[in-house]
């Protein structure tokens, strides 16, 4: 089963990773680009996955796949 995790705007201007279905972030970060990293390092570790980018008023902007 593919685990998802949502890159996505936090509550106080910050950057979040988030698992789907978690109600509480994995990690907050300060910048979008380092969400995105540490997203994408997550992701290779917990093969299949996958990461979902939100745009800050919670969009989609894209996704990337991790299969085995």
């Amino acid at each position: 089963m593919k685990t998802i995790y949502h890159l996505q705007s936090g509550k106080t201007g910050s950057w979040e990773i988030k698992k789907e279905g978690a109600e509480q972030a994995t990690k907050t970060f300060e910048t979008k680009a380092e969400a995105y990293q540490y997203g994408r390092s997550l992701c290779d570790e917990n093969r299949p996955s996958e990461l979902i980018i939100h745009q800050e008023n919670g969009q989609i902007e894209d996704h990337s796949l991790y299969n085995s």
